[in-house]
């Protein structure tokens, strides 16, 4: 398999007033949607449409659930979801509080097979119109 990429230029945020460099960047072409992930599931599995769409559904609706209740949330080889916090600083455990959350993140970190297929691929470009 192969992923594509297009050319970039690119500024500096260390060197704002520097030319910019050009960059090799993933292309992504458009989103790979709901529908079309369950028309491929049921193409390729015994799975009836209404069965692979209630089952993309309840993923997507017990992810945030599961997280809610303090847990990692692994999907198999796949990976897992986790959250984690932007925060400020305190100078003792007494003084740390709620407030001091920035940002709450949604984390996954894709497992190792996904990761390894991913780095087989083969790296082409992108063909211009």
């Amino acid at each position: 398999m192969s992923i594509h990429y297009v050319v970039k230029a690119k500024k500096s945020l260390m060197q704002p007033d520097a030319a910019p460099k050009f960059h090799p960047v993933s292309k992504s072409l458009k989103p790979f949607s709901r529908d079309l992930l369950i028309k491929d599931m049921v193409t390729h599995t015994s799975l009836t449409y209404q069965e692979a769409a209630t089952g993309i559904d309840y993923l997507f609706d017990s992810i945030p659930k599961y997280l809610s209740l303090g847990f990692t949330v692994q999907i198999g080889k796949m990976g897992y979801f986790r959250i984690a916090f932007r925060t400020e600083g305190s100078e003792t455990p007494e003084e740390v509080t709620a407030d001091m959350i920035k940002r709450k993140r949604l984390v996954f970190v894709c497992g190792k097979e996904i990761r390894d297929a991913v780095n087989g691929f083969s790296v082409e470009k992108f063909p211009e119109a």
